[in-house]
């Protein structure tokens, strides 16, 4: 049950990489989200933000980028998505502000970064939250997308109840997310 939404997800994002219009049409769910983040976190230009789990098609880091002009790196550990993504940021001539690499969030040092943003896809999602904000630098802001509770079953994780004790949260009120989780680490 947890891969249907991981696998339509990837399947859409598939799509959109290639095609501009579904590119455009998809990009609109997540526009709003995006804001109310950058709003949740007070993302600025100088920021360094690491996305995990970016899928073939990163909305999130690319809009990240686009809003703020922060440079962005975007992480997943699936090398066809890594690879799909590399082409679609090549194609919007964003090389030199958005990097695309193949890895595993466990693994990924997020000392270089202010800001670390989790996909709700990430997998699992509470052993990589832990492990880079154990490893984060004081100050960094970690933001964590958690799925409303109807949907929970879809996701990898068996408790989203690590998440609730956040700084701050934006509530997502009509979207299949019912969260951003804001965590600073001290």
């Amino acid at each position: 049950m947890a891969c249907f939404i991981h696998k339509t997800t990837k399947f859409l994002e598939q799509l959109a990489a290639k095609n501009i219009l579904v590119y455009q049409a998809m990009s609109l769910y997540y526009k709003k989200l995006i804001r109310e983040e950058i709003a949740l976190a007070d993302i600025k230009s100088t920021d360094r933000i690491l996305c995990i789990g970016g899928g073939p098609c990163p909305f999130s880091g690319i809009l990240l980028h686009e809003y703020t002009g922060a440079h962005v790196t975007i992480v997943d550990n699936d090398y066809c998505c890594v690879c799909i993504a590399r082409q679609l940021i090549s194609k919007l001539g964003y090389t030199e502000s958005i990097e695309v690499l193949y890895g595993d969030g466990n693994d990924i040092s997020p000392k270089d970064y202010t800001v670390i943003h989790m996909a709700v896809q990430v997998n699992p999602i509470q052993q990589v939250f832990c492990s880079l904000k154990r490893k984060c630098p004081y100050g960094a802001r970690i933001l964590v997308r958690v799925p409303k509770k109807g949907l929970k079953k879809f996701y990898s994780a068996d408790d989203f109840s690590l998440f609730r004790n956040c700084c701050k949260k934006a509530v997502h009120n009509w979207r299949n997310i019912d969260s951003t989780a804001l965590f600073i680490v001290a």
